[in-house]
This record gives C-alpha cells, sequence and structure tokens, in this order.
C-alpha cells in the first residue's frame, strides 16, 4: 500500500476542493511547492500533483508554472511524481514525462477519447494513470462538471490497455473527511485487472487500512494532511514507503 500525498493547484495556490466543488476551495499555501516538497523530505514515495484549472479547461498561468516547480522540485529529491489535470494530447503527455513527471494521469481524454488515450498508454507504457473521478457511478469529465457515462464501461475498456493502473476518485467524498466509498472501490478492484489507487474521503489511518483490505494498491490523501487529521508520518509507520 502507497500513502500518496496530494497537491492541487487553482490560481498558482496550493488549494483543496470540497466535494470537487470549484465555489467551495481552501487555500492551503500561496507556494504548492512547499507543500509537495514537505511531503517528498517527509518520506512519500510519490507526490501527485494536480492543476485543476487546466483539468475544468480554463488553463491559468500561474497554475502551469506552479505545478512544473512542484514537479521538478519533488523530482530533485529523488520521490517520484504523477501529474494530472488537462493532459488532453499526446505532445502534453509527453512535455510533462519529460519535464520530470514518473507518471501521467490521464481523466478527461481517457473517458472522452479512448483511441487517442490508448494510443498514448501505448507510446509511453506503464506511466500512464487512468483517472476514473466517479459521482453516483457516472464518470465525470472536464473538472468533474460533466457527466461521462457509466464507470464501469470505462474499466471493462481500459482492461485492454498498457496504463500503469487506475486512479479512481469518489468525488462526492472528495474533501470531505467521511471514509472512502468501499464499496465502490471493491467493484472497480473486481473490475479492473491491474493496480487501482483509490482517492476521496480518506481521514485517518483506519480509512487507509480499510482501502488496502478492499484491494487498493495506493491511496492518495489531500485534506486530512493538511488540516492535522492525519500526519504523513503516522501513515508511513503504518504503511512505509515502497519504490514506486
Amino acid at each position: 500500500m502507497m500513502v500518496i500525498p496530494a497537491v492541487d493547484v487553482r490560481g498558482g495556490r496550493c488549494v483543496r476542493l470540497y466535494q470537487g466543488d470549484f465555489g467551495r476551495e481552501t487555500v492551503y499555501a500561496e507556494d504548492p511547492s512547499v507543500r509537495a516538497i514537505a511531503f517528498a523530505r517527509g518520506g512519500a514515495a510519490r507526490v501527485h500533483i494536480v492543476d485543476l484549472d487546466a483539468a475544468r479547461g480554463t488553463p491559468d498561468v500561474l497554475s502551469r508554472d506552479a505545478v512544473r516547480a512542484a514537479v521538478r522540485a519533488v523530482s530533485s529529491t529523488g520521490t517520484t511524481v504523477q501529474v494530472g489535470g488537462g493532459v488532453r494530447s499526446a505532445a502534453a503527455a509527453a512535455a510533462w514525462l519529460e519535464a520530470g513527471a514518473d507518471h501521467i494521469v490521464l481523466g478527461s481524454l481517457a473517458v472522452r477519447e479512448p483511441l487517442l488515450a490508448e494510443a498514448i498508454c501505448r507510446a509511453h507504457p506503464g506511466r500512464v494513470l487512468l483517472g476514473l473521478d466517479v459521482r453516483d457511478g457516472v464518470a465525470q469529465a472536464q473538472g468533474w462538471t460533466e457527466g461521462a457515462g457509466a464507470a464501469a464501461d470505462h474499466l471493462a475498456r481500459w482492461r485492454r490497455w498498457r496504463a500503469a493502473g487506475v486512479i479512481r476518485t469518489d468525488v462526492g467524498r472528495d474533501g470531505s473527511l467521511q471514509g472512502p466509498d468501499l464499496e465502490g472501490l471493491r467493484r472497480c478492484v473486481d473490475a479492473y485487472d491491474g493496480e487501482v489507487i483509490a482517492s476521496g474521503g480518506v481521514a485517518s489511518v483506519d480509512d487507509i487500512a480499510d482501502c488496502a483490505g478492499a484491494g487498493a494498491s495506493g491511496v492518495i490523501v489531500g485534506r486530512a494532511l493538511y488540516e492535522g487529521r492525519l500526519s504523513l508520518e503516522e501513515a508511513l509507520r503504518r504503511f512505509p514507503a515502497v519504490s514506486s
């Protein structure tokens, strides 16, 4: 089980949204790199960095530059990085990998343009994670603002791709500290042959253990770390960092 701290960027700052709602944002740092480096130096094997502006289809120069800086900063420590948000072309995918990202996350592209997404997986085997953002069983796209078909249908298609795994986010629980959607996570693990990383609602070490018990290979943690509900040290003591 890999514990992966999250750094979400909007308007150039480190933020967290509540249930994917861009109108309910909490700012945790003016410089996302500060948080990202702290997680890396705290022992995390991997850091999850997302450009929320690009994810919603409204790219922001401040966010783009902040994400690039955070990727460089984390990479310089030897910690690996996965980057998502607005990766919607083969050129963008290649650019992030060349910029220092170890993995890229395809979200909207994977559910809206599967042929292109699969081609990117073939071009970068083992380095592409597929982002399945789910609300009430429906996959979400465009920064969680649009429905994109049944989540189960996408998982059935993705089983054939050469991806590194799936990140399953329960949008309704993201940033809520209400605990993970274990039932939905189990369905995802059962439906997909590869690794599944859980995201959304995690608030404690027990929640992480529950995700592991449901079959997840990793868990993304955000607000619980920022608000002191969960310490990275405690989480890594229970689930030691592994090579990523």
